[in-house]
């Protein structure tokens, strides 16, 4: 057993009674381990639990585990808050894909149960840094653990993105759109927009044009050592929308330009001690499966 793993924090979906179902499942090994169960919400509106205590976002500083509860989304955002406050997260998928959230929901009691026993494994992930750049104004808008997505915020027109990596001009893609990706965000939109699957141990980005007009626009893996400066032409007169990690974050015009660099922080996740990537990409992408064969 770890003996740092004292104080559990749970996020997500937490009105259900899967919650309370779980903490009484959960309420010899608590026991026996004296462990503390802690929830956290921004909303006001959530039901009292026995046994779990309330706190406050400058209390999670002070947790050893996050615990979060809910689909990829969930994820997500409890990722974030787990990066900020430099604790390790696991999760339980109550989602439909769950490339994040890699408890089964039915084996969680027995999968928290090794965890604490110590039990698991580490994987350190990396996030991108965003950053606008107007004139000779830098302001941060946020991080990514998955990826930072431009669109045109009218839709059935193009949009014209200039890319420079280190200072040095790329390319230039006129399409819907551009995502700047980490090995993470591999298989989320970038996947759908012809994108490669990248190990997320990989020190890397991946920067996806979305339906680009020239086809010949493919997507490129670079080192995540990279400074990346995405700018964009006088045709782009329209306002153009920022999405980190699937919410819109800002919107630019067309005089603005991005910076996106590796962030110092990282998110630290847990998972059970059976984890295995390459499974979960067969299990969540069905290969080997031929439904001829069935």
């Amino acid at each position: 057993m770890i003996d740092s793993i004292k104080k559990i924090l749970f996020l997500g979906s937490l009105n259900d009674d899967y919650l309370s179902n779980l903490v009484f499942d959960l309420s010899s090994t608590v026991d026996k381990y004296k462990l503390e169960l802690y929830r956290y919400s921004p909303s006001n509106d959530q039901n009292d639990i026995s046994g779990v205590k309330q706190v406050k976002e400058d209390q999670i500083t002070d947790m050893d585990l996050i615990v979060s509860i809910g689909g990829d989304g969930t994820m997500l955002k409890s990722s974030k808050l787990a990066s900020k406050h430099n604790v390790p997260i696991t999760g339980i998928n109550k989602g439909r894909l769950g490339f994040l959230t890699d408890i089964n929901p039915d084996l969680v009691s027995a999968a928290l149960k090794e965890i604490i026993q110590g039990e698991f494994q580490t994987e350190s992930r990396i996030l991108l840094d965003v950053k606008i750049l107007n004139k000779d104004k830098e302001s941060f808008i946020g991080h990514a653990i998955n990826d930072l997505v431009i669109n045109k915020t009218k839709t059935g027109r193009m949009i014209n993105v200039l890319t420079s990596i280190d200072g040095n001009y790329v390319n230039s893609n006129e399409g819907d759109g551009y995502i700047v990706s980490t090995p993470t965000g591999s298989t989320a939109y970038s996947l759908s927009c012809g994108g490669p699957i990248i190990n997320p141990n990989s020190d890397t980005f991946l920067l996806v044009p979305i339906a680009p007009h020239t086809l010949t626009n493919r997507p490129m893996v670079i080192s995540s050592t990279c400074e990346i400066k995405l700018e964009f032409t006088e045709q782009n007169d329209d306002s153009i929308e920022i999405s980190l990690d699937g919410e819109i974050i800002s919107e630019i015009s067309g005089r603005d330009c991005i910076i996106i660099s590796k962030s110092d922080k990282r998110v630290k996740f847990i998972h059970p001690n059976h984890y295995d990537y390459y499974e979960t990409l067969r299990s969540k992408l069905f290969w080997g499966h031929d439904k001829r064969n069935a």
